[in-house]
C-alpha cells in the first residue's frame, strides 16, 4: 500500500520570501493493485504531491511510503515508475535508445533491456517508430514512449502526472486502455488528471484535492452512488393551473407531459404530492450521480 501521512509542503516566494503553504497535512491511502485517480483544480497541489511520492521532492514534514519503504530511499524509488506531466527527453535519441538509457539508469543489463524494449514499444503502439528520433514524435507518441520508459524496470507502482494531457481523442482512448490493462495485471496505478470523464472511465478509486487538502477519497462506486444522484419523474396533470408544488424546477415536454429531477431523498414526498394533486405519474427513472457532479458538489 502507498501510505501518505500528514504531508505538508511550503515554499518561500516573492521578494520578501514569505512562506506559502501548498499542502496542508495531506493523508491518503492507495491500496495495492488499485487504479486511483487524483483529481483537483489547477493549483490544488496535485503535481507537488506527486513529486513527493516519486521521491523528487522532500516534504517539509510528513512521510510517503510504499509497503513501509520511504519513497526517498533508493530502494523505494526503484519500485516505482514515473511519467511527469511535461516529459522532456533528448530529441536525438530514438525510442529504443531512450529505453536503453532509462533501463541502464535502473540497473538493468543490456540483455534484459534488449528483451524488454521491443515488447514495450509494441505494447504502447510504437513498434514501427522505435528507431525514429524523438524529435519526429508527436505529443501522443512522446506520452506513449514515456509510459514505456516508466515500465522498463517492471515497477510495482506506476505514478502518472496528467498522462492524457494534450492527447487527441484517439490518443486518450489508447492511454485509457493501456492504464486499464496495467490495472488488470495487478500493478498499482496512481495518476492525476483534470479530465473528469477520463478518470471515471478507468479508475476504481478517486481522491479529490482542493487548496492543498484532501477533500474526500475512496472507492469510485461509493463516492458516485445512486443515493447521491437524482430521480427523473415524468407526469401529466389535468390542467396547468393544477401544477403541484415540487422541490425542483418542472420542465414541460413536447408530448404535453411534464418532468422534474428530484433528489433521491425527496422522491417519496414528491410522488405523494403528485398523487394527492391528481397528477398521473408516467415514469420514475433513477439517475446515477456522475464523478463530475460529485466533484462539483464536494468543492462547494
Amino acid at each position: 500500500m502507498l501510505e501518505i501521512r500528514e504531508i505538508r509542503q511550503w515554499f518561500r516566494t516573492g521578494f520578501w520570501l514569505k512562506p506559502a503553504t501548498i499542502l496542508h497535512g495531506v493523508s491518503l491511502d492507495v491500496p495495492e493493485g488499485s487504479i486511483t485517480g487524483f483529481v483537483g483544480p489547477n493549483g490544488a497541489g496535485k503535481t507537488t504531491l506527486i513529486h513527493i511520492i516519486a521521491g523528487i521532492r522532500r516534504p517539509s514534514s510528513g512521510t510517503a511510503t510504499w509497503k513501509k519503504t520511504d519513497m526517498h530511499e533508493r530502494s523505494g524509488r526503484a519500485r516505482i515508475g514515473y511519467l511527469p506531466e511535461r516529459p522532456y527527453f533528448h530529441e536525438h535519441l530514438t525510442g529504443r535508445q531512450l529505453l536503453q538509457y532509462f533501463g541502464r539508469l535502473s540497473g538493468l543489463s543490456d540483455r534484459t533491456i534488449g528483451d524488454r524494449a521491443p515488447r514495450l514499444l509494441s505494447r504502447v503502439g510504437l513498434a514501427r517508430a522505435g528507431d525514429r528520433p524523438l524529435r519526429t514524435y508527436s505529443k501522443g507518441m512522446l506520452q506513449r514512449v514515456g509510459i514505456a520508459q516508466a515500465l522498463i524496470h517492471e515497477p510495482e507502482l506506476l505514478i502518472l502526472d496528467e498522462p492524457m494531457s494534450g492527447l487527441d481523442p484517439l490518443g486518450r482512448a489508447e492511454m485509457k486502455q493501456l492504464i486499464r490493462e496495467l490495472g488488470r495485471e495487478g500493478r498499482t496505478v496512481f495518476f492525476s488528471s483534470h479530465i473528469i470523464p477520463d478518470v471515471e472511465a478507468v479508475c476504481d478509486r478517486v481522491a479529490l484535492i482542493d487548496q492543498g487538502r484532501i477533500v474526500k477519497s475512496g472507492p469510485l462506486s461509493e463516492l458516485v452512488s445512486q443515493r447521491d444522484g437524482t430521480t427523473q419523474i415524468r407526469f401529466s396533470i389535468p390542467a396547468a393551473s393544477l401544477m403541484p408544488s415540487l422541490p425542483s424546477e418542472v420542465t414541460s415536454e413536447a408530448d404535453g407531459n411534464y418532468s422534474a429531477s428530484i433528489r433521491s431523498s425527496e422522491v417519496t414526498a414528491a410522488l405523494r404530492t403528485l398523487i394527492d394533486s391528481g397528477a398521473r405519474v408516467q415514469s420514475v427513472e433513477p439517475r446515477l450521480s456522475t464523478l463530475e457532479s460529485w466533484f462539483q458538489r464536494e468543492r462547494t
